[in-house]
């Protein structure tokens, strides 16, 4: 089965505390932006690309087909940056990643993306074994208005309002690795360390 070319959002969005405050998405790994691994991995999927950022906007224009801000102040965490991402998409599905697993590879995006194409109905995750990572998956498009309502009734949990639906787990223990985040400088210097000398 191919895969059809699907909307994508980047989420790039969050205030960086552990970074020191810098735009995660931006901090350099390998000589380019963390986001740009994101946007690299996925060209091949993508029908438009949109970075969900807060800061920055003209940088991240650069690396996107567009950007948007968060409807809500004060980064009010991922599933902010997801509605505003899912706003202004068209495809039936949205895949969804963070700009700070560059470890990711094409096999691990495949798995995800055929899964999801095989159940549209449902939000279909990566995980290991129970542990979610919310963060990577594939949203129908038409939870729009419930994600919304979710928001303005001041929940923010990610797992909590993706069980309120059809949910497919896709498990993949046997590539966690690729799921590493680069929340601090330190880490990001050991995984670059990591593929140098792999």
């Amino acid at each position: 089965m191919a895969i059809k070319p699907l909307d994508v959002i980047v989420l790039a969005g969050g205030e960086g505390q552990r970074m020191g405050g810098r735009d995660k998405g931006l901090v350099a790994f390998r000589s380019q932006p963390m986001a740009g691994f994101a946007v690299q991995l996925v060209k091949p999927y993508t029908q438009r690309l949109i970075i969900s950022c807060n800061r920055h906007l003209p940088d991240y224009s650069e690396l996107a087909d567009q950007v948007v801000v968060d409807e809500l102040d004060g980064f009010q965490g991922p599933l902010a940056g997801i509605l505003s991402g899912l706003r202004v998409c068209n495809t039936e599905q949205v895949l969804v990643l963070p700009c700070d697993t560059p470890l990711l590879k094409t096999t691990l995006i495949e798995r995800l993306l055929m899964a999801a194409q095989a159940r549209p109905e449902a939000i279909t995750v990566l995980s290991e074994k129970d542990k979610l990572h919310p963060l990577h998956a594939v949203i129908p498009r038409r939870l729009v208005d419930d994600l919304s309502q979710w928001l303005e009734g001041g929940q923010r949990a990610v797992q909590r309002w993706m069980r309120t639906h059809p949910l497919q787990l896709i498990d993949i223990v046997d590539m966690s690795d690729q799921l590493c985040n680069l929340n601090t400088l330190q880490e990001l210097h050991v995984a670059e360390k990591l593929i140098d000398n792999a």
